[in-house]
């Protein structure tokens, strides 16, 4: 846009400008450094994390019902955080009561690897409920919705099940596991979910987002992967896939796989044509442990700060501190940060690098006025009904 002449003119949207953001949250310095992991200043255990951008500007962290301190012994039914920074985190509350649970959950269910999207004008979470009433013997997992109003809540369980327990073939029920919801550039919303004992599946969503439709694909083989996460990049779908034991303390072994296709719903295949429904199960390394700290690097989340560039969010266990209380209990899961980078078509950490222990660049999570380029709000976001500024723009820089 041209230079405007009017001072009068100016100093009026310069002030509507303001007005639109003066609630926005503050933010730390663009060009601040981050160092791993960074659930640290609220939690020692942050497992399976997944991030949102919130209509309010902040970022919202949601992960698996564990206690978040060690020596706390107190489990929390989907811990959530809130950070300006992607950098600093605060706890703001679970996202369940103690007595809270869905009509089909039997009492003492869990909730895990929540995935949490904004669909139409409300927010839905996906989670995991561990125990059903299905059958008496447990392990008949399901994949329960639950709305809200705001990202922190308050949720509202929907009655039946996205996805009810399924029976397995050999006898006890399928791993009806970790759900990850993608919206296709036509509007078609789909859920991924399953793990080792079945595979992982997709189905088609209803549009609200509550119901599965039609017959479900097998996109991953069984006994390989788990934890799956869909992006689109460049009219690629790329499935990102856990595998090996995500729990198994000092000699866990998990890392990120991927594979892509033209199709939301496969065939996927790795770097080297091979499938990842086929028996010699393929799947590219996206993540795994170098050598420093961190191991057990999996179960993973994806955001774009503010420049557009791509983050992976993910957990890891300190392989000094692999246990939050003593031997053998719960493995001590924090959530990490780092780059993701995209080479010849496919996505790696860090360059090739992996996960990072040091200090690293952080996310743009902040703007600066400049001239003749397209607008972005800064973190505090457009006003809810939309907007643009109109005096020159806010484009992201360090």
């Amino acid at each position: 846009m041209g230079q405007l002449r009017r001072g009068g003119a100016l100093a009026a949207v310069l002030g509507l400008l303001l007005a639109a953001t003066a609630s926005a949250p503050a933010v730390a310095a663009a060009d601040a450094d981050y160092r791993n992991p960074v659930s640290a200043g609220f939690a020692d255990t942050f497992a399976d994390p997944v991030v949102l951008r919130g209509d309010d500007g902040y970022w919202y962290a949601y992960g698996t019902t564990d206690p978040l301190r060690e020596g706390e012994r107190q489990f929390h039914r989907v811990p959530t955080a809130r950070s300006t920074d992607l950098v600093h985190w605060q706890y703001v509350g679970d996202a369940f009561g103690a007595d809270q649970r869905p009509p089909y959950a039997a009492p003492g269910a869990g909730f895990w690897a929540p995935d949490v999207r904004r669909i139409g004008d409300r927010y839905v979470m996906y989670v995991t409920v561990t125990d059903t009433t299905v059958s008496p013997e447990g392990s008949d997992f399901a994949i329960g919705a639950a709305t809200a109003p705001t990202p922190t809540g308050p949720w509202t369980f929907a009655d039946e099940p996205v996805v009810a327990p399924r029976p397995g073939g050999g006898g006890g029920w399928l791993w009806t596991i970790d759900p990850s919801q993608f919206t296709d550039v036509d509007g078609t919303s789909y859920l991924y979910y399953g793990s080792y004992y079945g595979g992982i599946s997709v189905t088609e969503l209803s549009p609200d987002g509550l119901r599965a439709v039609g017959q479900p694909t097998l996109v991953a083989i069984d006994n390989k992967f788990e934890g799956g996460y869909v992006l689109r990049h460049d009219g690629w779908y790329y499935l990102f896939a856990s595998t090996a034991n995500c729990c198994a303390g000092p000699a866990t072994g998990y890392s990120v796989h991927v594979g892509r296709s033209r199709s939301p719903r496969g065939p996927f295949v790795d770097r080297d044509g091979i499938p990842l429904t086929a028996s010699r199960a393929g799947g590219t390394p996206v993540l795994t442990q170098n050598g420093n700290r961190w191991i057990g690097t999996g179960h993973n989340g994806f955001l774009t700060d503010l420049s557009g560039q791509d983050w992976i969010v993910y957990h890891a266990l300190d392989r000094a501190d692999p246990y939050l209380d003593e031997p053998f209990g719960i493995n001590e899961r924090p959530m990490l940060l780092d780059r993701l980078d995209w080479i010849d078509g496919w996505p790696t950490v860090n360059a090739g690098a992996g996960p990072s222990d040091g200090d690293r660049p952080a996310p743009v999570t902040t703007g600066r006025w400049t001239s003749g380029s397209t607008p972005a709000w800064p973190a505090g976001g457009a006003p809810a009904t939309g907007g643009s500024p109109t005096v020159g723009s806010l484009a992201a820089a360090r």
